[in-house]
C-alpha cells in the first residue's frame, strides 16, 4: 500500500514536468532562444536582418528562385588605392575537381578619385548559351552593373563564345557578376584584365587635365599617329564631350583619314534626331564650313585649312556606338600645292569626302571647280612670270645691241679700225650667247 502511494507521487511529478516544459522539448529538438532569434516588434531590425550594402536583391537567384544548398557565392572588392590594374579569371571547369552546382562570383571595382573609370578588357570568354544565338538565359552569364542615378543597374548581359569588346564604366564604380552552373563536360568562365584609368581609354595624345576628355597633338611630338574614340573598339561612354586638338607648323595642314567610323545617329545628325555627333572645325569655336557627322561611314577623309584643327565627339544618354579610329598626319601646304589635283587623292581645302575604290575622293562640283580655279591661278602666275622674264631679256638685248652699234659707228668715223674690229667681235659674241 505504501509502495502504491509512492508510485502515484512519481507519476504526478512526471506529468507536471511534461506540462511545464516548452513544446519544442516534447519533439526532442533544441532551440537557442535569444534577442537575435527574431526581429523585434517595432523599431529598426538588428544588423543581421539588414541586407549588405553591396548586396543586389535577387541577383544570385535569377527570377526570385532560391539558391540551391550547394551554391557557392563569393564577393571580391578592388579599389584603386590598393591596385591600379590586375586580372580576374573565374572558372567552372571539369578539370578543377568537385564544384557546387551553382557558382556566383561578384567583382566590385571602386575608384578613389571621381575622375577614375574602370576599363575591362577580355582575353578569354566561354559561357555557352542553350538558347538561341545572341540570347542569354538566367545562368552561364556575366552581368555588367553601372551606377545610374545612384542605383546599381544591369547595363549589359554577356554570354556565348564570342570575345566581348572592352567595357568602360560611366564613373568610378563598376561590378561584374558571374553566374554559372556546373557541367562536367564543359569548361566555363572568362579571363579579363581590369585597370583604373583617367584617360577614357584613349592611349594617344597629351591630356592636360584628367577630369576632361581633351587631348592635344603636336607636330613637334609626332608628325603622324592614331586617334580613337574613348574605349575603342568598345562602346564609347554616354554623356561625354571629347576634343582632339591638332597643332602643326605655320605652313602645315592636318589630314585625317578615318579607317573606322560608326557614331550612333541618323541624318541630319542634330539634337532633333537625338544623335551622337562628330564635329570638325578650323577653330576652337564652331566652323560653319563643316556639318555634323554621324552614322556609319567608310574611309572618311578630312583636311584642315591651316595649321590648327579640332575634332569633337559629343554623345547623349540614349544609345551607344562603337566610335571611330583615324590616322592623322601633319603635311606641308607647299608640297600639297605642287601635287594637288583632282586625281591626287588629297582633295581641296576643308575636303570631307568618301574615298572610292581607286583611292580618289568623290568630289562635288564645287570642290572640283575650286581645285580647277586654284590650278588656273597657279598657271596664270607661272605664265606671267615667264612672259615678264622674256620681256626683260629682250630689253637687255636691245640696249646692248644699241650700245655696241654706237661704239662701232664712232670707231669707224674716227678711223679706228682695231676698235671697230673688237666692237664687232664683242657684239657678235653677245648675240650668240643670248
Amino acid at each position: 500500500m505504501k509502495q502504491t502511494h509512492l508510485l502515484v507521487k512519481v507519476t504526478n511529478f512526471a506529468l507536471a514536468l511534461v506540462l511545464v516544459l516548452p513544446p519544442v522539448a516534447r519533439h526532442g529538438t533544441t532551440m537557442t532562444v535569444g534577442v537575435a532569434a527574431a526581429p523585434p516588434a517595432g523599431g529598426e531590425p538588428p544588423e543581421e536582418f539588414l541586407p549588405s550594402a553591396n548586396a543586389i536583391v535577387g541577383a544570385a537567384t535569377g527570377s526570385g528562385k532560391g539558391l540551391q544548398k550547394d551554391s557557392d557565392v563569393r564577393n571580391e572588392t578592388f579599389k584603386s588605392s590598393w591596385t591600379r590594374n590586375g586580372s580576374i579569371a573565374p572558372s567552372h571547369s571539369k578539370h578543377s575537381g568537385l564544384f557546387p552546382s551553382v557558382v556566383i562570383r561578384r567583382y566590385e571595382f571602386t575608384g578613389e578619385d571621381t575622375a577614375e573609370r574602370i576599363q575591362i578588357v577580355f582575353s578569354e570568354f566561354r559561357l555557352p548559351s542553350k538558347l538561341e544565338p545572341n540570347e542569354c538565359g538566367e545562368m552561364d552569364i556575366l552581368l555588367i552593373y553601372f551606377k545610374v542615378d545612384g542605383r546599381d543597374e544591369v547595363v549589359e548581359t554577356l554570354c556565348g563564345d564570342t570575345l566581348p569588346k572592352p567595357i568602360l564604366s560611366n564613373g568610378p564604380w563598376l561590378m561584374l557578376e558571374f553566374r554559372s552552373t556546373y557541367n562536367n563536360t564543359e569548361n566555363k568562365g572568362f579571363t579579363a584584365d581590369f585597370s583604373f584609368v583617367t584617360n577614357y581609354g584613349v592611349t594617344t595624345g597629351y591630356q592636360p587635365n584628367k577630369t576632361d576628355c581633351t587631348f592635344h597633338y603636336f607636330k613637334n611630338a609626332s608628325s603622324q599617329g592614331w586617334i580613337q574614340s574613348p574605349n575603342f573598339p568598345g562602346a564609347y561612354p554616354r554623356n561625354i564631350r571629347c576634343n582632339y586638338f591638332f597643332y602643326g607648323d605655320p605652313l602645315d595642314y592636318v589630314l585625317i583619314r578615318f579607317t573606322y567610323f560608326d557614331i550612333e545617329g541618323i541624318l541630319p545628325c542634330d539634337e532633333n534626331s537625338a544623335s551622337d555627333t562628330v564635329e570638325f572645325s578650323n577653330f576652337v569655336t564652331r566652323d560653319r564650313k563643316f556639318g555634323l557627322y554621324c552614322g556609319a561611314r567608310r574611309d572618311l577623309i578630312v583636311r584642315s585649312d591651316g595649321r590648327f584643327f579640332r575634332v569633337t565627339l559629343a554623345t547623349n544618354d540614349r544609345l551607344d556606338g562603337t566610335g571611330f579610329r583615324a590616322l592623322y598626319a601633319f603635311e606641308s601646304t607647299i608640297a600639297a600645292s605642287m601635287a594637288q589635283g583632282p586625281g591626287s587623292g588629297v582633295g581641296g581645302v576643308g575636303l570631307v569626302g568618301v574615298v572610292g575604290a581607286a583611292g580618289v575622293p568623290y568630289l562635288s562640283h564645287h570642290q572640283y571647280h575650286q581645285i580647277a580655279t586654284t590650278e588656273r591661278s597657279a598657271a596664270t602666275v607661272s605664265k606671267m612670270g615667264k612672259s615678264g622674264a622674256g620681256s626683260r631679256r629682250k630689253e637687255i638685248c636691245s640696249n646692248a645691241a644699241c650700245w655696241f652699234w654706237l661704239v662701232f659707228v664712232a670707231a669707224t668715223a674716227l678711223n679706228r679700225s682695231q676698235l671697230a674690229m673688237v666692237t664687232t667681235t664683242a657684239m657678235a659674241t653677245w648675240l650668240l650667247i643670248i
